[in-house]
Formats: structure tokens, C-alpha cells, sequence
């Protein structure tokens, strides 16, 4: 299974260029955040030093985009090389599609309109806010509006994602509570469902017949249903999505370990790995090595074991086929 779904992936790439993409805008924002706690930049030279960061990037990728674009003779966004490719649904897919869309369109209502007791329990739009009003990484309490007394700690100190919600708020214009309860929330759940798409096509590779498309659109209509199960209780990754998507634990639970998952399968590697510090930017955990880190080595543990089975394997035909020749 493994070995055949990386063509059923490719269709998927579009998914892999958001994750891979977001991931990298975090590692920027973790790069300028920790800039300025070290050197002690005001949070508006920060949020300057993270935009130039953001425009090389963007410019870097527009680049290598445009390489691409060359070498695969202009047939990167059409041909067998299509990012997109539109086909029509078979009945039953069709039906499961349907469904799955309405349910990611109530979803999508609700964290657009939804305005839950937990949103009010978090510090995150408040933390957002004494860094555009003071100038400063927490340098003011955002309870009481006054300096710290002892400051906060490092372990919490050294996460970029307030930092990376406040240079956004700044860079557009909108208040922190628009940013992080809104935006974030909705790039969020899109980059969720790519992570489950990217999913589906490594655990369903493509077959002679269609079963495998219909396998898909099950699969990724029962992960929307599970979502909204899940919504009913604080610490479930339903509620997670759906009432705490600006949330570190969130991005890594239901981005980045199903985006991991569909890599080790791909035997992606190299992308894999950089779940491991996207965690560690946004999650502190008390294990320290997170859950990225011994995730992967599990994979790799797995895909070792199976690849030195397949070789005994082929290793114990041919000398079954060599001895034949003998006996012959």
C-alpha cells in the first residue's frame, strides 16, 4: 500500500504546498519572536522583521514555482502533472461528497458565528492585544494592564503564536479578536481537512476499478461527522476545531499529525520532519519531546521493519529460484 499510493497522492499536492507553506510562516514568526526576546526588539520591529521574512519566502516560493512552471514543460498546473484534477463522481461518491460538503459548510457557520464560553476563558486575544497596545512581548499582564511583577515563564515565553496573531493583526488592520477568532480558526479547519484529504489518498491509492474514490469520500464524510461528535466537550478534538482553532494543541492534533501520518506513508521524510519543530514553536508539553518527534520514529521504526522483511523475502525467492536451477 505504501509503495502505490504516492500516485494516488499527486493529485493531492495542493495540500502538502498549504501545510508545508503554513508551517514555514510559523517558523518565521517563531525565528522574529525569539529575535526579539533575546535581543529585546519592540514587538512593531518584530512584526516588521517577520514581514520581510514572510515577503522572501513568499518571493522564494513564487520562484520555485515558476522553475517548475518551466521545467515540466508548462504542464505544472494542467496535464498528468495538475495540481487539480476534475472528474465526475460517481453516484454513491457523489451522495457522500454532498453530505460531507454541507457538514463542512455548517461547521464553517458555526465557527464564523459560533460564540462559545471557552473563547471567553482564554487569554490569547487579550495577550494579542498588550502586544499591539504596549509595543512589547509580555512585557504587560493583559488581566491587569500593569508590567509584570515576576514575568512569565520561559517554557510559555518562547511560543510565537501570540507574536505570529498580533504581526497579522497589525499587518491587516483587523482587532486580535477578529484574528483569533475568526481568520485563524478558518485556516485552520481548511487545513485540517486538506491534512485528512492528503490522508485518504495515501490510505486509499488508486485501483483499476473506482472503489477507491468512493472509499475516500466515506472516509473523509465520517471524519466530518467525528468532528462534530467530538464538539461536545472541552479536550475533544471536535471541540478542539471547532471552538479552539487559533490554539497551538490544535494545529498539531489536527493538522500536523494527520498531514505527519500521510507523509510516513508517502515515505515523504524530509517534510515529515518538520512537524517536529512546527510543534515545538506552538505546544510546550511537559514531555519535551512532544509528540511529533516519537510519532515519527515510530513510522520509521515500522517502515524499517517492513522494508528488511520485504528484502528477506526477495532474498528467499531468488535462492529458492537458484536452487530450482540446480535440482533442474
Amino acid at each position: 500500500m505504501f509503495d502505490k499510493g504516492a500516485a494516488g497522492v499527486k493529485k493531492g499536492l495542493f495540500g502538502d504546498f498549504l501545510i508545508a507553506g503554513e508551517i514555514i510562516i510559523i517558523g518565521l514568526a517563531a525565528a522574529a519572536h525569539l529575535s526579539a526576546i533575546v535581543l529585546g526588539w519592540s514587538f512593531g520591529r518584530c512584526a516588521l522583521v517577520f514581514a520581510g521574512l514572510v515577503c522572501a519566502a513568499l518571493a522564494g516560493g513564487a520562484g520555485v514555482l515558476l522553475f517548475r512552471w518551466i521545467h515540466s514543460g508548462k504542464r505544472f498546473f494542467g496535464g498528468e502533472d495538475r495540481i487539480f484534477a476534475l472528474r465526475n463522481p460517481g453516484r454513491t461518491e457523489g451522495c457522500l461528497y454532498a453530505v460531507f460538503a454541507l457538514i463542512c459548510l455548517s461547521q464553517l457557520i458555526f465557527i464564523c458565528m459560533g460564540d462559545t464560553n471557552y473563547r471567553e476563558g482564554d487569554m490569547t486575544v487579550e495577550t494579542v492585544g498588550s502586544f499591539l497596545a504596549s509595543d512589547a512581548l509580555y512585557q504587560v499582564n493583559p488581566m491587569t494592564g500593569f508590567p509584570y511583577t515576576q514575568g512569565i515563564p520561559s517554557r510559555l515565553k518562547i511560543l510565537c503564536l501570540p507574536t505570529l496573531y498580533a504581526s497579522l493583526a497589525r499587518m491587516t488592520g483587523l482587532s486580535p479578536a477578529a484574528v483569533v477568532w475568526k481568520v485563524i480558526p478558518v485556516i485552520i479547519f481548511v487545513s485540517s481537512y486538506a491534512a485528512f484529504t492528503l490522508l485518504s489518498f495515501s490510505l486509499f491509492p488508486e485501483t483499476a476499478d473506482d472503489s477507491y474514490r468512493e472509499k475516500r469520500a466515506f472516509f473523509m464524510t465520517i471524519v466530518s461527522l467525528l468532528v462534530w461528535v467530538g464538539a461536545y466537550q472541552p479536550g475533544m478534538d471536535g471541540f478542539q476545531l471547532l471552538c479552539g482553532g487559533w490554539m497551538g494543541v490544535t494545529i498539531r492534533n489536527l493538522v500536523l499529525l494527520p498531514w505527519l501520518l500521510s507523509l510516513c506513508l508517502r515515505k515523504k521524510w524530509f517534510l515529515a520532519a518538520l512537524c517536529i519543530p512546527a510543534e515545538a514553536c506552538i505546544v510546550w508539553t511537559l514531555y519535551g519531546c512532544g509528540v511529533c518527534l516519537p510519532f515519527l520514529l515510530c513510522m520509521g521504526i515500522l517502515q524499517g521493519c517492513r522494508g528488511m522483511r520485504g528484502l528477506r523475502e526477495k532474498k528467499g525467492g531468488r535462492q529458492n529460484l537458484h536452487d530450482d536451477m540446480r535440482l533442474d
